[in-house]
């Protein structure tokens, strides 16, 4: 017997104090100053406004050069967009045409970053008039594909009549 009322008395007490610390609570609630109106909560994702930004920087064709090629020493170097704008070439076809096995305008790499062309360089290609044709330079040895051998055949009317 004297276990379930060791029991009853303890539910007893914490039945009166689950009252008196609610009621502490109440008080001090009362007493404090009004919160300030919370801030709307900032959106995770938010709607992209415009095109999506190009993280490779201008490609293009440069302004024309606000220098003089020819007043500088063959020597000097010229960076990528001063040989782009001294050329009115992209900065893309530029870039293509250093992959190629044999470019049409010689450079260098700085530290394997960095890229540089020499004023020389740059007005003996400019002096040359070549323009390289645009895209992937063909193979040489390539032998023509079926239907460019077809068109080939159509487009010259002497190997179409000798063929049976």
């Amino acid at each position: 017997m004297k276990k379930r009322a060791h029991s009853n008395l303890s539910s007893e007490v914490a039945t009166a104090m689950q009252v008196a610390v609610e009621t502490a609570l109440a008080a001090l609630l009362k007493q404090q100053k009004p919160a300030a109106p919370t801030k709307p909560l900032r959106k995770v994702a938010q709607v992209a406004k415009g095109p999506p930004r190009d993280r490779h920087g201008f490609r293009g064709v440069p302004p024309p050069a606000s220098f003089d090629l020819y007043g500088l020493p063959e020597t000097n170097w010229l960076t990528e967009s001063e040989t782009a704008a001294v050329t009115r070439l992209s900065i893309s076809t530029l870039a293509a045409w250093r992959q190629r096995p044999n470019p049409p305008l010689k450079h260098a790499k700085i530290r394997d970053r960095r890229v540089r062309y020499q004023v020389g360089d740059v007005r003996e290609f400019l002096a040359s008039g070549e323009r390289p044709r645009v895209g992937r330079p063909r193979k040489k040895d390539s032998a023509p594909t079926p239907r460019r051998a077809r068109r080939m055949k159509a487009d010259n009317p002497t190997t179409a009549q000798e063929a049976p």
